[in-house]
């Protein structure tokens, strides 16, 4: 997995929700932006980081102290 200066600061953004559980409506719904949107920076995010899952990701967002 990469480090956070490879993604946009919005990607950063739903990566962290992503890792927090969130589903693609509740990110959209709580960054005020449209679900297809959210769906294009979760899948950005996922391919910047290489991450298969999920768990990928919330494993990265540990690494990186995103989650308190």
């Amino acid at each position: 997995m990469t480090t956070t200066t490879t993604l946009t600061p919005r990607e950063r953004q739903v990566a962290t929700l992503l890792a927090y559980g969130y589903t693609n409506t509740a990110i959209a719904d709580r960054l005020s932006i449209s679900v297809r949107t959210a769906e294009m920076h979760r899948a950005n995010a996922m391919r910047k980081l290489a991450a298969d899952s999920r768990a990928d990701v919330v494993r990265w967002a540990l690494d990186h102290e995103l989650l308190n």
